[in-house]
């Protein structure tokens, strides 16, 4: 089985079937299963992480609400870099890699003759090294990889690209029912994590990584309980109680309003307060909140709602946190991947002005650029791909004008009847187009599934990675122009349009 048709088999819930009823399986997206590493709690209690970071984050040990139990799945959608030595998962009780017990430990060992061994470490005391029996079972640069891990009472089915199947026991005294967190370590770029969990926790402390940035995006769904009085939705500095808070966001249903505030060594800020009731008790939500350069902006429903500006600086907030009287069922932590593979190299990117920034707006769309798409700009797009996608294409231009504009980038994607995509390039001057380039892999565009385009203007040409891996570099073709426009149609969903 390819893949592709993996990826679509997990997208419907079919490998979920104890997890997810029927109408989950057609609205789950698995935005993790198309992004980089981060949080993307997807219902019936999926916890996924849908991260935007790259490698230089890990080690990175992310815990299990409830933990494991007999038929648990842990879904890792990766890449093996190009340049990677070793990589390791394991599964493990507690979140400290270096004294952990670990129940599952897969090490992948790279170089001429790559291997895979498993081994378990209790107390202080390592256990009997194993080699997984075969072929290396992980793909090589630029080819991705999901690794699906299911725990039993006895062994861990170990299932790779829907192919490589291993079957590995469970140690004696690391039960499966002990483990709280997984770890991932060393040269591994993630993509996603999904791990189903049996019910999802009222109090969540969820890690948002090395802290908040411009285009980080966070979808939060659930719904107050019966007799919900109140509920607290905080971005704050760590996981306890009272650290710092830079956006809270307190809905007070007893009162009738909506309070935010801010909260810097044990004082709250000055209140702010809606005198509406959205929220209702045992009525569902669906709140997106994304960060842009002055506030939080926020959606409720679909629509646009109240925006809370920035007291402090939003780079310290490294906690999702939720407690009170709501019971969440799908949480996605979207960061936003602005620098793969070291395209800034090393430019601060919380210093970089922001000339375009739209969370979830309609297509097709026409947006200005503020001081043109100039040597050093990094556009970014987050969107979902319909289930039957026929086209879609984003152009990077001088006017708004579809005729008779100059275009520095044209990046058209379509899809065979299979759902395989196609990706070519090409510019327009004065009415001529120019020699079409073609991408050098193709994966990415999933139907149904998420996707990460970012394009960097640099000295060599515009850059376009997709889903964080580099797959086409594009001459800039245009003399004595800057574009100034941004437009894209065709059968997606976005969710955030950024330009710095």
């Amino acid at each position: 089985m390819s893949l592709l048709e993996t990826v679509k088999k997990v997208a419907l819930g079919k490998r979920c079937t104890s997890v997810f009823d029927e109408a989950d399986r057609d609205r789950l997206d698995l935005k993790s299963l198309s992004h980089s590493l981060s949080l993307s709690l997807s219902f019936s209690q999926l916890i996924s992480f849908s991260c935007a970071r790259d490698r230089k984050t890990v080690p990175h040990a992310c815990s299990i609400p409830g933990g494991l139990c007999i038929g648990s799945k842990i879904y890792i959608h990766g890449m093996v870099p190009k340049d990677a030595s070793q990589f390791s998962i394991t599964l493990q009780r507690g979140a400290d890699v270096e004294f952990a017990d670990l129940h599952l430990h897969l090490l992948a060992k790279l170089g001429r003759s790559p291997v895979v061994v498993r081994n378990s470490r209790h107390g202080a005391t390592w256990g009997v090294e194993e080699q997984l029996p075969g072929s290396f079972p992980f793909p090589e640069f630029p080819r991705s990889f999901l690794l699906i891990i299911t725990a039993y009472m006895d062994s861990y089915e170990i299932e790779i690209n829907g192919s490589s199947q291993f079957s590995l026991k469970v140690r004696d005294g690391l039960p499966i029912s002990a483990i709280t967190h997984l770890a991932i370590e060393a040269e591994l770029s993630v993509r996603a994590i999904h791990i189903p969990v049996e019910n999802m926790p009222r109090n969540l402390r969820l890690s948002v990584g090395s802290g908040l940035k411009m285009g980080d995006l966070f979808s939060i769904k659930g719904q107050p309980t019966e007799e919900a009085k109140n509920f607290t939705i905080n971005w704050q500095s760590g996981p306890a109680k009272f650290d710092d808070v830079l956006f809270q966001l307190n809905p007070r249903l007893e009162e009738g309003r909506v309070v935010r505030n801010s909260r810097l060594d044990d004082e709250m800020g000055k209140e702010e307060s809606t005198p509406e009731m959205p929220f209702k008790p045992n009525t569902p939500f669906d709140l997106v909140v994304g960060v842009r350069s002055l506030d939080f902006e926020t959606r409720l429903d679909g629509k646009e709602w109240i925006p809370f500006g920035h007291r402090h600086d939003v780079g310290a907030a490294k906690t999702l946190f939720l407690e009170g009287d709501m019971q969440p069922s799908d949480i996605c932590i979207d960061l936003a991947q602005l620098n793969p593979s070291g395209v800034l190299n090393g430019t601060n990117i919380k210093s970089r002005g922001i000339r375009l920034h739209q969370m979830c707006p309609e297509i097709p769309l026409t947006s200005r650029v503020t001081g043109g798409f100039e040597k050093g700009c990094l556009l970014l797009l987050s969107g979902k791909v319909n289930v039957h996608p026929s086209r879609m294409q984003m152009t990077v231009q001088c006017g708004e004008g579809s005729e008779d504009s100059d275009v520095a980038l044209r990046y058209l994607v379509q899809w065979e009847d299979d759902g395989s995509p196609k990706i070519t390039l090409n510019s327009r001057e004065e009415d001529n187009w120019g020699q079409e380039v073609k991408s050098r892999i193709d994966e990415g565009f999933y139907p149904g599934l998420a996707f990460d385009l970012l394009v960097a203007r640099t000295d060599d040409g515009l850059r376009c990675f997709l889903n964080g891996t580099e797959h086409a570099l594009f001459p800039y073709r245009l003399e004595d122009q800057k574009p100034d426009h941004v437009t894209l149609c065709g059968d997606v969903e976005l969710q955030r349009l950024l330009l710095l």
